[in-house]
């Protein structure tokens, strides 16, 4: 499916509200509601818009730390890697986990109640993942851009 401005002009009013109306995404795009309604169930089905999510506020949750641990690991076998990324995928602490190129094998986000939350964290789950060798932490001060 080719995208249009119009169609990502929609996906940027969803991007910032998702419970936007498809009169108001018709308003401020320059569209009927009807046009809006079939254009986001075309993105929809052609696997564009993936799904609809909600924010949650980390630290109103109780969650006043974010990390970022890069980790490396000691072998790079298939069932290595399967083991390690099945751990990752399980743990609750862990919001995101991107595999990367470059000085590490894995970028980690990682929220937190606090500090010893964290070194809970690190200790009965990522220090004992199968295959961890390396764990870099940097701790995030605030966050500029979401």
């Amino acid at each position: 499916m080719q995208i249009d401005d119009v169609d990502k002009a929609i996906l940027d009013c969803l991007i910032e509200d998702a419970k936007i109306s498809h009169q108001q995404i018709g308003e401020k795009v320059n569209s009927s509601q009807a046009s809006v309604w079939r254009r986001i169930k075309a993105l929809e089905a052609a696997g564009i818009i993936e799904g609809y999510t909600v924010r949650v506020s980390d630290e109103k949750m109780g969650f006043e730390l974010t990390a970022f641990a890069l980790v490396n690991l000691n072998r790079h076998s298939k069932d290595n890697v399967g083991k390690f990324e099945t751990v990752i995928k399980q743990s609750k602490a862990v919001l995101e986990c991107h595999s990367i190129t470059g000085q590490a094998d894995y970028l980690l986000k990682i929220h937190a109640r606090n500090i010893r939350d964290y070194e809970l964290f690190l200790n009965a789950e990522l220090f004992s993942a199968p295959g961890v060798e390396h764990v870099h932490t940097s701790i995030s001060l605030r966050q500029v851009k979401r």
